[in-house]
């Protein structure tokens, strides 16, 4: 008899024993909120109620002992929700599982049933097609600008090897990578990443491109930056946007623009706290920072490449930038390397392909994709490439 291979599998959880409630709901929910700071625009987007969504939440919170979700007034976006650090523990170990389960079934499938393959691969001849992928877990940037899906396209037209991505600030996909759940990281944060070599589990860590890190706030200028000479570049604007108390939002999450946050407070002898220095709670990536620090007419700190793609301009200003010529010489530039997770650690991890993927990303149509991608629709490349170390 001819089966019917389904491609999406579903996930249900049995909460205490005897209760069971839909685990792909409760993650998409998970998710929706974390993206618009509301449950109920969170539960209209998935076409459920809000209500049930609500139910959703409490019976998960009392199975787990832990509180997936902040209540709070006023939130982001018409919200009043965001996810506690738990939930987007939770979350983020439910799609690297998802991505990892996704791939397996599909090998699966693919060797049941070769006549029912869920790809359209444009290499029909190769056989091997499908067995041959790579995980990668990324930082935000490059997934939110699009850049990787068209690099992941061309590489698996030129050698037929699929690579999916989880995309996690730095420190949680580095975190991931430990767990052996990844073969590459891709990230843009230096000491973590030296950490990570040091310690036995990269292999070989490889600069791939790069852009700016910029301090973007208000056009009313609260903290009045444009006043300043700015002899001290980034460092002197946080510390008059500490002396002012005005308001300034953190992502909070140790991803890469955190930490270089940190490293620019520490630099500048300011310890941020106060009602003035908000972290954000639930809120993942730059775009989504960007978004709040409009409503709450806060400055913060995101890469160059978000804040176009943003389309900020008109509403926020760019105070402190390398472009501008108000930074100084290096102390806003943003790398994102690649790191291969080390066989020796980790046996299970694709190296052959891994490495393969570092030798095709230094060929010259790699280096054109990300040296031209942003520039027909921005007027400039979002990324420019720089030299192996």
């Amino acid at each position: 008899m001819d089966k019917n291979f389904s491609t999406e599998f579903k996930v249900s959880l049995e909460l205490e024993g005897e209760k069971r409630i839909s685990g792909n709901d409760l993650f998409n929910l998970l998710e929706n909120i974390m993206k618009y700071g509301s449950i109920s625009r969170a539960a209209s987007e998935l076409g459920i109620s809000y209500r049930y969504a609500w139910g959703l939440i409490g019976a998960a919170e009392k199975a787990l002992g832990l509180e997936l979700v902040n209540r709070q007034v006023g939130g982001y976006a018409g919200g009043g929700a965001s996810l506690s650090r738990e939930g987007r523990e939770l979350l983020d170990e439910y799609k690297a599982f998802k991505q990892e389960v996704d791939i397996q079934l599909k090998h699966f499938i693919n060797r049941a049933a070769p006549g029912k393959q869920l790809f359209s691969f444009s290499d029909a001849g190769n056989k091997n097609v499908s067995e041959r992928h790579l995980l990668l877990a990324s930082t935000m940037e490059p997934v939110e600008t699009g850049l990787l899906d068209v690099l992941e396209g061309a590489f698996f037209q030129a050698t037929g090897v699929l690579i999916r991505h989880i995309a996690l600030g730095s420190g949680r996909a580095l975190e991931i990578a430990r767990k052996g759940r990844v073969d590459m990281v891709l990230t843009h944060a230096p000491e973590m990443e030296e950490g990570f070599i040091l310690g036995g589990w990269g292999k070989l860590r490889f600069p791939v491109m790069a852009n700016d890190f910029v301090l973007a706030g208000p056009t009313l200028d609260p903290a009045k930056l444009k006043m300043l000479d700015r002899p001290g570049g980034v460092k002197e604007a946080f510390r008059q946007i500490a002396l002012s108390r005005a308001p300034f939002v953190s992502r909070g999450d140790r991803s890469g623009t955190h930490l270089k946050e940190l490293h620019i407070w520490e630099s500048a002898g300011i310890s941020p706290g106060g009602e003035w220095y908000i972290v954000s709670s639930g809120i993942v990536g730059n775009m989504g920072i960007l978004r709040l620090a409009l409503e709450k007419q806060a400055y913060t700190l995101v890469d160059r490449a978000t804040f176009l793609l943003s389309r900020s301009q008109n509403k926020m200003h760019i105070f402190i930038g390398t472009e501008e010529g108000s930074a100084l010489p290096g102390e806003l530039e943003n790398v994102f390397s690649l790191l291969l997770v080390n066989p020796e650690r980790v046996p299970s991890v694709n190296f052959k392909d891994a490495l393969l993927f570092v030798r095709w990303i230094q060929e010259k149509e790699a280096r054109q994709i990300i040296s031209s991608f942003g520039k027909e629709s921005f007027g400039r490349p979002f990324f420019s490439r720089v030299s192996a170390v």
